[in-house]
């Protein structure tokens, strides 16, 4: 068995490695694995002279036209199409990892070039726009367990990352081999002509101790791909020969996958809800990066502020009244130098615009235990601070339960603006009191309750 590899390193001595320029003519081999991405890039270096690249035969390719010192690049890629072309007729097989297609409109010599231009095409032509569109994943799982690309996947296990998912139409007689968690196809096998193409996602980020494993399974499959009898390989004709129970069978199945397709859907529809639903509980436990950040300003403009940010500092308002934000978070007690970096925003403040904003300091001390008994999750220091300057110190627990009692109320702005003074004249550490359903006394005592008595909210410096 003959293997060839275009753009993707294969370390083995059953494979002959070379670029989409150098490689000698692909129908002598029974397989080849193509990346199309590694082709783009060395297309686009070619293109733009940034890249020095000779044929098989030793002359330079260039963009132009053919000539007697070099090989036009518009002429290497067609003849590289009809080489994959006749790789095929001859029955052969093409492993390829699939990326989003992209344009290549500076080869003017090749009107029309995608990524996919080389690639024998499948029926509906699967590997357009939008068949193929972008995705990103790292969950991959096999739809065939006895398929050949079961085995890769599994042996691969999390070093395999998805990044286009197809979309193809019931009428497609293509394979589906591998899904998302989420039901996306992101593998699947065509037949083009006597040969097949498998389009799988590719690794992610292989480290060189990695690409022997990465090497052994994908030559593993492809042994097993080439020696195994398809079932799939009948022609279409022969479903004219089906009995009555076959036909029955082929609607059945037809069926089956029309209402897995609506069931991925509502999963799909179900998640999106789940985590929309549940997106501010990752403020209790959420490091101290991007997302801790976005989510407590999110978790401010549901209280009512104007919030405002950079790359560094973030600002919220309660009308013109601004309020400078530190935020940490923080697997430990947080430490008790917010106050000095907030104090130096203040100052610059000040002598920007001659007033002096509130300052509010929410902190996420020992993020990895339950709130309920985190003890100490801010430094004493930190907190007299605090209270010596005028500061708000808010606890993410307790910004967690004002975000989810004003979103019950998101129709009463005056509770609003009750929960936004609460902040405005707190001077330590913001506390929270909710009473539970049924705890009337307590309720009469810190507020009215709600008009379903479920709710009262209180807050007082610490």
């Amino acid at each position: 068995m003959r293997i060839i590899s275009i753009g993707c390193p294969v370390p083995s001595p059953n494979v002959d490695n070379h670029s989409i320029a150098n490689a000698p003519s692909i129908f002598d081999y029974d397989a080849c694995i193509i990346d199309p991405q590694s082709v783009s890039e060395q297309i686009e270096g070619i293109a733009a002279s940034t890249l020095d690249v000779k044929a098989p035969d030793g002359r330079l390719i260039s963009l132009g036209e053919s000539g007697a010192f070099h090989f036009g690049l518009g002429e290497l890629l067609e003849q590289r199409r009809r080489e994959l072309q006749q790789l095929m007729e001859c029955g052969g097989l093409i492993v390829m990892f699939i990326y989003p297609s992209v344009r290549h409109p500076n080869v003017a010599s090749y009107p029309g070039l995608n990524r996919y231009s080389l690639i024998p095409g499948p029926e509906g032509d699967p590997f357009k726009w939008p068949s193929l569109r972008p995705a990103d994943g790292k969950d991959v799982r096999p739809a065939i367990p006895q398929h050949p690309v079961s085995g890769f996947l599994d042996d691969l296990g999390g070093r395999i990352r998805y990044r286009a998912m197809f979309d193809l139409s019931p009428a497609s007689d293509a394979t589906v081999i591998a899904h998302s968690v989420g039901g996306a196809v992101v593998a699947a096998e065509f037949r083009v002509g006597a040969g097949r193409i498998v389009a799988l996602p590719p690794a992610d980020n292989l480290a060189a101790s990695q690409r022997k494993a990465f090497s052994t399974a994908l030559i593993e499959m492809i042994e097993r791909l080439i020696q195994e009898p398809e079932q799939s390989a009948a022609p279409v004709w022969v479903r004219r020969y089906d009995t009555p129970e076959a036909s029955a069978a082929r609607d059945e199945l037809t069926s089956a996958q029309s209402e897995l397709k609506q069931a991925q859907r509502r999963v799909t529809e179900a998640e999106s809800l789940v985590a929309d639903t549940t997106r501010f509980q990752s403020m209790l436990w959420q490091s101290q990066n991007h997302a801790f950040r976005d989510i407590i300003q999110d978790a401010f403009r549901v209280l009512g502020y104007t919030v405002s940010a950079t790359a560094d500092d973030l600002e919220i308002r309660d009308g013109a009244e601004p309020a400078l934000v530190e935020l940490a978070s923080a697997n430990n007690a947080v430490s008790d130098r917010l106050y000095l970096t907030l104090q130096r925003r203040i100052e610059e403040h000040y002598l920007r615009r001659r007033s002096r904003p509130k300052g509010i300091v929410v902190a996420n001390g020992f993020r990895q235990t339950d709130p309920r008994i985190r003890r100490e999750p801010f430094p004493r220091t930190l907190v007299n601070a605090c209270e010596t300057y005028g500061y708000a110190l808010i606890p993410v627990e307790a910004l967690f339960e004002l975000v989810t009692f004003a979103s019950e109320a998101s129709d009463e702005p005056e509770i609003l603006e009750e929960i936004r003074r609460s902040i405005a004249e707190t001077a330590g550490v913001l506390e929270i009191a909710l009473e539970e359903e049924g705890e009337v006394e307590e309720s009469e005592a810190a507020g009215a309750p709600d008009e379903n008595g479920a709710v009262a909210t209180t807050a007082e410096a610490g």
